[in-house]
Order: structure tokens, then C-alpha cells, then sequence
């Protein structure tokens, strides 16, 4: 239940539909690993609220006091940015809001295999290993439900596969998502850069538990 994208405008018909994940296949662009090379190196969390109409703007306010001054002014750093506000943008209009809830970083820790409870959730990789992915045939998802570990979710290892850089992927929440995780890779410690998109009200819920609002 994968669905394959030609362009980017068309996943945002993505929530009318009943696949578990929507993905679009993209060349990284010439360019790209030179710059991520510069940064992938530098450990950060980056997460806020970016509205559709002023997406690279908030994206940038969000950036510009986490990383390096330099990476700043890299030519590639304005082109990471227009792709990064467009697929916001394209993320805000299939949710039919005018912000979403962004998180970008280098930190990912999802050993397990899991899905995410909420409506939807945007991932693009844009260095390191893509997030790996279980299809339901490959996967015993009663041994998933019963929170067994990863080898009894496991039935078949040949069916894994991995999202590439710069692909980009909205999963479909709840328990009848496609199964995924971190790869080990990025586990243990070798240079990832992700980001994802969640509804709006995901970042107003963490800050509501955390007691900050």
C-alpha cells in the first residue's frame, strides 16, 4: 500500500487516499553532499511552528541561530531553504491548514519498529540513511501489538528497504501504518540530517505535557 509520486503538488491529494505511504522519488541535487558534508557533524534539535504564508522565513528564523554563521552563507543554504518551505507549503495545503508543526535535526532514535499516532507525518533525509521500512507481508504484526522486539517482528529481512536522501515521504498514522524505524546506521552514531512535518497541533501537545504553555 505504497503510492509513487511523479511531482510534488500531487501529494497533497495524498490524505484523500488509503495507502499507509506516500513517496516521492528525487535526484539529490548537484551541490548537496559538499554542503551537508559541512554541517554533518554538528549535533542539534530544531523545532517550531512554520506558517504556510512566510514558510522560509520561519524556517530560517528557526535555522539561523542553531548552526554555524558560515553554513549561512553557503549558496546551497538558499536552495535547502526553498526546498524545505516548498514541501511545507505542499504539507500545510494536504492538511488544509495554514501552519504545520517542524522539527529538523540530526538526532534520531527509533530503534524499535513502530508507527506514529498522529494523522500524518512528513520525512525527508536529506543526509545519512533513509528511514527503513517493514511492508506489512515482511512483518508479524501480532508480535508488533504484543511489543515484542524487532527480531520476532521480523519475518523476513530481504523484504526491507530504505527511503533514499532527499525522497520524500508522508506516512499515514495509526496502527495500520506501515511498520518503520531509525536505521542502525544512524543509531550508531554515523551523520544523519531529517527532517519531519506534523500536524500543528503536535508541538502545542509535547509543550502542554512538558508544562510549557
Amino acid at each position: 500500500m505504497i503510492h509513487y509520486y511523479e511531482k510534488i503538488d500531487s501529494l497533497k491529494d495524498f490524505k484523500k487516499r488509503n495507502d499507509q505511504l506516500g513517496i516521492l522519488e528525487r535526484n539529490v541535487p548537484s551541490g548537496a553532499n559538499s554542503f551537508f558534508k559541512k554541517i554533518n557533524q554538528i549535533s542539534f534539535s530544531i523545532s517550531g511552528k512554520v506558517v504556510k504564508s512566510k514558510a522560509k522565513e520561519d524556517i530560517h528564523a528557526l535555522i539561523k541561530d542553531e548552526l554555524p554563521k558560515k553554513i549561512l552563507y553557503e549558496p546551497f543554504y538558499q536552495d535547502w531553504l526553498i526546498d524545505m518551505s516548498n514541501i511545507c507549503k505542499t504539507f500545510c495545503t494536504m492538511q488544509g491548514e495554514k501552519s504545520i508543526s517542524f522539527w529538523l535535526g540530526s538526532e534520531r532514535g527509533c530503534k524499535r519498529y513502530h508507527v506514529d499516532m498522529v494523522p500524518f507525518r512528513l520525512l525527508v533525509t536529506y543526509a545519512g540513511k533513509g528511514t527503513e521500512l517493514l511492508p506489512d507481508h515482511a512483518a508479524d504484526r501480532d508480535a508488533f501489538m504484543t511489543g515484542k522486539s524487532n527480531k520476532y517482528i521480523v519475518k523476513d529481512v530481504n523484504a526491507i528497504r530504505y527511503m533514499n536522501k532527499w525522497d520524500i515521504s508522508i506516512f499515514r498514522g495509526g496502527y495500520e501504518g506501515i511498520l518503520h524505524r531509525t536505521p542502525d546506521s544512524a543509531l550508531n552514531g554515523s551523520s544523519s540530517i531529517l527532517m519531519r512535518l506534523d500536524n500543528k497541533s503536535f508541538l502545542e501537545n509535547i509543550e502542554k505535557i512538558n508544562g510549557l504553555s
